[in-house]
This record gives C-alpha cells, structure tokens and sequence, in this order.
C-alpha cells in the first residue's frame, strides 16, 4: 500500500471515529497509531503498557514526541 492509499485508509477511520464508531486497529506503524487516543503495547499478547492522547485533529510534532517518547521506554 503506498503512502497516499494509506493516509485515505486513516483518514476514513479517523472520520468513522468521530462520528462515533469505535475503531480497533493492530499496527506496526508509528504514522497510524498516530491517530489512536488510546494506545496499547502489547508484548507477548499481554498488555505491558497504555498511553491516552486526546482526539486526533491532525499532523502534531507534540503529539509526535509525546508517543516516541513513550515508546522509547519499551526500546521501539
């Protein structure tokens, strides 16, 4: 998937979202967790960690550092 079919995917999912779906989306991606507001890490199918942002409004370099920063501690 290239990277314009996948920002199209997110945006859906985000829209879907705020029109008060809920969305469960597994990912390996930094750019798509980007979007989640609760994220989960999970280390041998045990959950090991969960960091809360609030609704996803866009490209944030805040948002960015503050989810590299927490990933960091698990050395991802």
């Amino acid at each position: 998937m290239n990277k314009a079919n996948t920002e199209e995917v997110l945006d859906l999912l985000t829209a879907l979202y705020t029109q008060g779906q809920s969305i469960l989306l597994v990912t390996h991606d930094r750019e798509a967790a980007l979007r989640g507001n609760r994220i989960l890490y999970l280390e041998d199918g045990a959950i090991v960690g969960e960091l809360e942002l609030p609704p996803y409004q866009g490209k944030d370099r805040e948002r960015e550092q503050k989810l590299a920063s927490w990933l960091e501690g698990f050395r991802w």
